[in-house]
């Protein structure tokens, strides 16, 4: 995201009902940026699975 979306975040009062409504757009906006990217980018943009193993190991 942008700058400039973070600055308006932090001018906006955390009581004030148009920082949710800015906040919801820009989640909207996100989700749309990674949608149009390239299907093997977003494979590799995944996060790798991590193990859990015992104290045995």
């Amino acid at each position: 995201m942008d700058k400039d979306f973070f600055n308006e975040m932090r001018k906006i009062s955390h009581n004030d009902d148009m920082r949710s409504r800015l906040l919801i757009h820009g989640i909207k906006r996100i989700l749309e940026e990674k949608q149009e990217e390239p299907k093997l980018r977003r494979l590799f943009r995944r996060k790798k699975k991590i193990v859990a193993r015992g104290w045995d190991d």
